[in-house]
Formats: C-alpha cells, sequence, structure tokens
C-alpha cells in the first residue's frame, strides 16, 4: 500500500556511463519507432524525452528497459501490484523548480501538461501517470555526449487518470500560459495539472507499492487549484468587472493564496495607462484616479537599448 507524502522531485542525475548508454538506448528505440502514429504526439526531441524518462524509471525499478514489440499501447509497464503506469516527460534547458518567480516577485506553482487526445479515449487503459521533466544542454537531442553534464531528470510525483480528467483544466489550441517571465500559446490541445496536486514519492521504489485501492481513493480525491495562485486573483478582478464576483471574494481568494500585493497584468502596464489617460482625457476619471493606478502598477518608459 502507498503511503502518501508531499511532492517533492526526486532528482536522477544522467551523466555517468550508464545513464549515457540508457539515452542511447531512448533515441534507439525512437528513431526505430519513429514512423508510428498517434494521437497528437509530441515531436521525436519530446518523444525522445519520455521514453528516456520511462527507460531510466523501468532500470531503477528492476525491470527490462524496453517492452516487447507486442506489448500494449494504452500504458507503458505494469506494476507488481497490477497497476497500469503512463510515464509523462516535459523537458527543456531549464531544472525543474517547484515554484518560480517573475519579475513583479510572485512565485507562480509549477505544473505539467498532456496532450487532452491522450488522457480522454477511454479505450487508453492506463491507471495512473507519473509525472517527469528532464533538464537537457542547449541541444537536447538524444543521446547527446558524454561529456555534457546537464542531463537529469525530475520524478514528481504520480496521479490517477481519472483525476486528471476530473480536476485537471483543459485549455484548446491557442490557449494563452504564462511561463517564467514570458507567455505563449499552446499549439495542441493540453489539461495542466499542477505539481503541488501530484502524490509525492519518498523514494522511487514507492511506485511499487501502489495497488488498486490506493489508485481508487485517489480518484475521489479532492485536490486544490490547477491555476496559480497568481491567475486565481486575476481571473476574480476580471469576473468583478464582469459583475459576477464581489471585492470580498478578491480578499478569499488572497487570504488563501497568501498574496498580499499588487498582482501584475497579462498585458503591459503602458497599455493600461495609455488607455486611463484616454479616459481622463475624456474626462472619465480624475488624477486622482490616475494616481491610483500608479500605486498598483508601474508606467515604463523608453531607457534605450
Amino acid at each position: 500500500m502507498y503511503t502518501y507524502c508531499l511532492p517533492k522531485p526526486i532528482v536522477v542525475k544522467l551523466v555517468d556511463e550508464l545513464s549515457f548508454n540508457l539515452r542511447k538506448k531512448a533515441a534507439k528505440y525512437v528513431e526505430e519507432n519513429r514512423n508510428i502514429t498517434g494521437a497528437e504526439r509530441g515531436n521525436i526531441e519530446q518523444r525522445g524525452f519520455g521514453a528516456l524518462a520511462e527507460i531510466v524509471i523501468r532500470n531503477e525499478l528492476g525491470m527490462p528497459d524496453i517492452n516487447p514489440a507486442n506489448h500494449p499501447v494504452d500504458y507503458d509497464f505494469l506494476l507488481p501490484l497490477k497497476v497500469k503506469v503512463d510515464v509523462k516527460c516535459r523537458g527543456g534547458k531549464r531544472a525543474f523548480q517547484e515554484e518560480y518567480l517573475s519579475d513583479d516577485e510572485l512565485l507562480r506553482e509549477a505544473k505539467h501538461n498532456f496532450f487532452a487526445r491522450q488522457i480522454y479515449p477511454k479505450k487508453l487503459k492506463t491507471d495512473i501517470y507519473v509525472m517527469t521533466h528532464l533538464e537537457t544542454p542547449s541541444n537536447g537531442m538524444l543521446p547527446g555526449t558524454k561529456r555534457q553534464r546537464k542531463w537529469t531528470l525530475y520524478i514528481c510525483g504520480w496521479v490517477s487518470k481519472k483525476r486528471v480528467i476530473r480536476e485537471g483544466v483543459y485549455l484548446p489550441r491557442g490557449s494563452l500560459t504564462e511561463q517564467g517571465r514570458t507567455w505563449f500559446t499552446y499549439r495542441g490541445q493540453e489539461i495542466e495539472f499542477y505539481n503541488k496536486n501530484l502524490n509525492g514519492l519518498a523514494k522511487l521504489t514507492d511506485l511499487l507499492k501502489i495497488n488498486k485501492a490506493d489508485v481508487q481513493k485517489d480518484e475521489k480525491h479532492e485536490g486544490d487549484l490547477n491555476i496559480t495562485s497568481v491567475d486565481a486573483v486575476r481571473i476574480a478582478y476580471d469576473l468583478i468587472g464582469r459583475g459576477v464576483l464581489k471585492n470580498r471574494h478578491v480578499k478569499f481568494i488572497k487570504s488563501k493564496t497568501n498574496i498580499t500585493q499588487a498582482v501584475k497584468p497579462i498585458l503591459h502596464p503602458n497599455q493600461y495607462f495609455h488607455l486611463l489617460k484616454w479616459l481622463r482625457k475624456n474626462k472619465q476619471i480624475t488624477s486622482r484616479d490616475y494616481k491610483k493606478a500608479k500605486k498598483t502598477m508601474l508606467e515604463e518608459p523608453y531607457s534605450g537599448i
């Protein structure tokens, strides 16, 4: 039986001789299977990340590195207590951070992403997902070289498929998301699920203890928000303007998320001040209103290149 613990990433450095061989196996596996199509799969590089994460976990658990050719596509491997596991991995040049700062000095909670068309189909019979992040060198193409030191796998925790479907936030193509100090739009149909809502692993072999009862318990578990605390405040501000919420709701959200300072807007403050100046010019707000805005946002004049 699995014993819950807070999600704290298990860090696996992939820089020794064994790890380099695992990286080569992952590269070979993806190359040999590159023509196998699926529902909205990642590119070759992304699929390499997933293959490496799976192979590393298998190796740590004493399982064969690669499935036989006739293995079902529904899941990656079967745990001893008959729980089906699918390993998910996103990668990039940055290390995994449980929280990250933006330029307003407010922390954003880390999230994980799923391709929606790999989650919703009932025919894909996996029980749980193990969420991982792969830190790579600037050129993240596998297998890399023996001298590269940045290959690191972060094994973050697990969650049941049914809870991802029930609690995760589905976002269609083109939806905007925040990443550090930048923004980007999703090119695919995504589901966001936040790291804080995962079931943690004190050690990787804790996966071997997960049974069907643990999965069923997680399927009914009620997690916290699957948006950042900052976005929760932003949404509340917007819903006040739309007449849905009141100021008291913002105060409640801030008290629950421990946010005491102003949250930066999605658009640049210069655009806000442009509108405020236009409203002041048309006598819709006073100079006092304008000064009030300056207490919560900073206009940024051009200061040279």
